[in-house]
């Protein structure tokens, strides 16, 4: 408790971001007049770039790999994963990339040049605004694919917008993954694996787009809907942007927009995992696409290129020699 307290008066005001989070509760021992009565306090104390720390604690390690296929860019998570502070330290550091050694004929990729997903071209889920009408297009179209599909979009609101437009349009059984407890979530998956085909339907920042095994006929094909960055108006990630602009140079781009299209990498990884799979890996917004102010099309990695850019009137075309 000493420790935790000083380091709350102590630390730094811009790596570091402090919050008390009041929980609503009803305890009757407590007395009538006071704040406990009604509520539970936390204290928290937030390091925006805890690289030092996390290379502090892998320093007790004799050695140790890293390894994803979602790592670049590797100067970013080189910085806050801790391996620039044990190399600072006289640790050695080894880095080495691996390019894809499946055979690219096994597989279909592409950019999708519809507009961009935000809130401010889309709108409520109850609109009919031209943004979700390509979106629902082209998730309509991957979907129909013969096998199971993965549709992954950037909260739960929209996977349930998603799945709502979906159904009456294929004949397939759509699933709807809800931000639930890990029983429901599992069942859920395991009711995806089993039987014919089916459409699931779930966020990005959920845990079925990730570490989970998607092997041989268990998915067919993948669409990601969107850039999925967390809500930038929260205080906490406004203090996370800040720490890195001052620690990077570019906070809206290392603390935002690299962890989001991890996320979408990592829901397209889902599809191809082994040699002799075939699959469809899409990714829905012409910043995937595009060479933009805006476009995150640098972030996809060693393999970036393999994602072609097709326009929305062009992909079900794809899709369909693909097939063939």
């Amino acid at each position: 408790m000493g420790r935790a307290l000083s380091a709350w008066a102590t630390a730094d005001h811009t790596d570091h971001f402090r919050e008390i989070e009041l929980e609503r509760t009803w305890n009757e021992v407590a007395p009538r007049d006071s704040w406990r009565r009604a509520y539970n306090c936390q204290f928290e104390l937030h390091c925006c770039v805890p690289g030092d720390r996390i290379g502090e604690q892998l320093a007790e390690f004799g050695g140790g790999v890293l390894m994803s296929a979602t790592l670049a860019p590797l100067d970013i998570f080189r910085s806050i994963s801790g391996l620039d502070h044990l190399a600072e330290s006289g640790r050695p550091v080894e880095e080495r990339v691996y390019k894809m050694n499946f055979p690219e004929k096994n597989r279909a990729s592409y950019a999708v040049k519809a507009p961009k997903f935000t809130y401010a071209n889309r709108g409520a889920p109850g609109d009919e605004t031209p943004t979700r009408m390509a979106h629902a297009r082209a998730i309509r179209q991957v979907a129909a694919i013969n096998g199971n599909v993965l549709v992954g979009m950037p909260s739960y609101a929209e996977a349930e917008w998603a799945a709502e437009v979906l159904h009456g349009h294929i004949d397939k059984e759509v699933l709807r993954d809800e931000s639930s407890s890990d029983t429901a979530t599992g069942a859920v998956r395991d009711e995806f694996f089993d039987g014919p085909g089916k459409v699931l339907v779930t966020s990005l920042r959920g845990t079925l787009t990730e570490g989970v095994d998607y092997r041989g006929d268990r998915l067919a094909a993948a669409i990601v809907s969107g850039v999925p960055i967390i809500n930038t108006a929260s205080p906490r990630t406004k203090a996370v942007q800040t720490a890195y602009d001052h620690r990077f140079g570019n906070g809206f781009r290392d603390a935002l927009l690299v962890p989001a299209v991890r996320k979408a990498r990592q829901a397209i990884g889902r599809v191809i995992r082994g040699p002799t799979e075939r699959g469809v890996r899409v990714l829905l917004d012409e910043r995937y696409a595009s060479d933009d102010w805006d476009s995150v099309r640098g972030l996809l990695g060693p393999d970036q290129e393999e994602f072609k850019p097709v326009g929305p009137d062009m992909l079900d075309f794809a899709l369909k020699q693909f097939s063939k």
